[in-house]
């Protein structure tokens, strides 16, 4: 079943509810997540060049883990399912306990292996909803509202209407026109350079980072 199909069985005024009460920061109310919903529920799906998958994910905050909706090629994860074969999976108190350097190998394994995410917010919206969607059966009906909710949100980030979609996602594209024409790079890159990260220097960064993964190659194993 694809996204646009997923959408139309699910009870839209409560996934509107669910996605407003995630996307506090953009100030959209239910009202207005409710009036895309049914606007895409609309249209005419169109199949991308190659077929995508749509399954749930994860990010940690501060140990606390919150559902995405992940977009793959298909064709990737077929190989990644075949490839992507841990030894083992670690609990947060594991890795908490675990060496810089051992915990930083493990995460580069798993890295190095994972599928590669697509960044569907410009894509247009009718290619999106072609994407097939899996999800557990034994999610709830909660886990279901707020994995699609996570879909429809990366969906609607650069705007609800099709005018705003285009002209923000022009401007995007505009803009990093320009940084390749002029070449400039800007002062935070290069401070960076002679800055260590978030990750070398938080240990939570390595955990959650890795946790993420792990959850990732769980819900292959099960999914496919």
């Amino acid at each position: 079943m694809n996204l646009q199909q997923t959408l139309q069985q699910t009870d839209l005024p409560r996934l509107a509810a669910c996605a407003a009460h995630r996307h506090v920061a953009s100030q959209a109310g239910r009202e207005t997540l409710d009036t895309f919903l049914r606007y895409v529920c609309e249209l005419e799906p169109v199949l991308p060049d190659e077929t995508e998958i749509l399954i749930p994910g994860s990010w940690y905050d501060a140990g606390e883990k919150h559902l995405t909706a992940d977009l793959y090629r298909t064709a990737d994860l077929e190989k990644t399912r075949k490839d992507w074969k841990p030894e083992r999976f670690y609990s947060q108190d594991e890795l908490a306990a675990m060496e810089p350097d051992t915990r930083k190998a493990l995460f580069n394994s798993l890295s190095q292996n994972s599928p590669q995410a697509l960044d569907y917010t410009p894509a247009p919206w009718a290619e999106t909803l072609a994407a097939e969607v899996r999800m557990l059966d034994s999610f709830t009906l909660e886990e279901r509202l707020d994995f699609l909710a996570a879909a429809v949100l990366e969906m609607a980030y650069y705007g609800f209407t099709p005018n705003d979609h285009a002209r923000n996602v022009e401007r995007l594209e505009a803009a990093v026109r320009e940084l390749d024409k002029t070449k400039i790079t800007d002062f935070w890159e290069i401070e960076s350079t002679t800055e260590k990260t978030d990750m070398e220097t938080d240990p939570d960064e390595w955990i959650d980072s890795i946790l993420q993964l792990q959850d990732t190659v769980r819900m292959l194993q099960v999914l496919f």
